[in-house]
């Protein structure tokens, strides 16, 4: 039966109540704004300016972000708490508190890859408060305070990382409400910019740069760097193809990634604007793998030292590097390092200068400006710059050193299973952020 056509009138009342329900729509949206907008500004007033404390220190390493601070309390409060709050919501911040009397002095952890954890945080607009109790006619009531920049660096912005395909940014700005400075956390939903990145892996060594050069059945290579008997491997070849590998790996689970060389006949500078070491801050990544393999020099093919080493920066928790150990060695069908020297844990390391402080390698120390001591300032004309070195803004980057291509038994389970090590790699760092 053919469809009856509404009436010029029925038509007209029919789009008319369309538009009412639109308009409604429009006006609860506009009302739910504007309450909030209020509701914002009514917390930001009743904040205590008078009073208050100082970021002494701020960072982002990684995913996670920390604050040193000082700030005084009288003897009416107690129980100050370190918070991200809005009025409506609010997140209680882990901190590490000392105080002598009415001075208090904080940090959100010793650890440098440790504290706030920015993936975590929903979407909205946070101010970083001091809160604390204190009594009005018997009752507890809470009190809100802020803290002021008095370092030498300003605003930041964080990309998360890709999940589900979508990411946020975070604005961590130094704002003013009515001439009063405030820290605060703008959260939104967006897409990665095109040179942004989640994870950077350098390919260790160039084809200017061949690393260690092994031969297949452990001969020794002559002064050309070839085999007579056996085929030749370089290093940077063997590092190329398991970086390619993890590339695949991690971007299978999502996650944006970028090589610092694309190729293994790719030459890469160490520092400049995209070297070895400045590659992955960048393109603001959150992680930085370099891989490498090892060698000791003993001639024949005879090294008996083997196994997996992780390079890890130092304050560094382990939770990340024992992941990796524990996932490599079994998708690699490896095992960790018999190496003694400068081992902190199970198939863990660090390596520092003689200062006892300074990372050793460049790769770990240069991709974590000031929490790693970077200093390749340009100051010395032996070495490039690394734009980065005083960047509190920083990749947490590990070195991993899959093994020994001079053990021959090892250089062959390498050479048979860099997509095992690869794949070790990637569900190490999945577990780790799935926690």
């Amino acid at each position: 039966m053919a469809k009856r056509k509404l009436s010029k009138k029925a038509r007209r009342k029919k789009f008319i109540i369309k538009l009412f329900f639109a308009l409604l729509i429009i006006v609860a949206i506009l009302i739910g704004i504007f309450v909030f907008t209020r509701k914002d500004i009514e917390f930001l007033k009743n904040i205590d300016y008078k009073n208050g404390g100082d970021i002494t220190y701020y960072d982002i390493y990684g995913i996670h972000m920390n604050f040193n601070g000082v700030f005084e309390l009288s003897d009416d409060f107690s129980n100050p708490k370190l918070v991200l709050a809005n009025g409506n919501k609010e997140n209680v911040i882990d901190w590490k508190l000392d105080n002598d009397g009415n001075s208090y002095s904080f940090e959100t952890s010793n650890y440098i890859n440790d504290g706030i954890n920015l993936e975590s945080l929903d979407t909205g607009t946070y101010y970083l408060l001091i809160k604390a109790e204190t009594k009005e006619n018997d009752e507890t009531v809470y009190k809100y305070f802020p803290l002021t920049n008095t370092t030498e660096y300003d605003n930041l912005t964080y990309y998360t990382l890709t999940k589900n395909n979508s990411n946020k940014k975070i604005d961590i700005t130094w704002d003013r409400f009515e001439n009063n400075e405030l820290l605060g956390f703008n959260i939104k939903n967006t897409k990665l910019p095109d040179d942004v990145y989640d994870i950077t892996i350098d390919p260790g060594h160039d084809s200017n740069d061949a690393g260690t050069i092994v031969c297949e059945n452990g001969d020794v290579p002559n002064n050309a760097g070839k085999c007579v008997n056996s085929k030749a491997y370089k290093e940077s070849d063997i590092n190329f193809t398991v970086s390619e590998a993890l590339k695949e790996e991690l971007e299978s689970l999502g996650y944006k990634v970028k090589l610092t060389r694309n190729s293994k006949e790719d030459t890469v500078p160490t520092y400049g604007e995209m070297g070895s070491a400045t590659t992955a801050n960048a393109s603001r990544s959150k992680f930085n793998f370099s891989l490498h393999h090892n060698s000791t020099n003993v001639p024949g093919g005879m090294a008996t030292t083997h196994g997996l080493e992780v390079y890890v920066a130092g304050d560094s928790k382990f939770d990340l590097a024992k992941l990796f150990v524990e996932s490599v060695c079994e998708y690699g069908k490896t095992s960790i390092s018999t190496k003694k020297e400068f081992k902190v844990s199970e198939g863990i390391y660090q390596r520092f200068s003689d200062d006892g402080i300074t990372p050793y390698y460049y790769m770990i120390r240069e991709v974590g400006g000031i929490a790693t001591h970077a200093y390749v300032n340009g100051s010395n004309e032996n070495y490039g710059k690394n734009p980065y070195y005083d960047s509190n803004n920083t990749a947490e980057s590990y070195l991993l050193e899959l093994g020994y291509i001079d053990n021959v038994k090892e250089l062959q389970n390498i050479l048979d299973n860099p997509k095992g090590y690869a794949k070790g790699i990637a569900k190490a760092l999945d577990k780790y952020l799935s926690k």
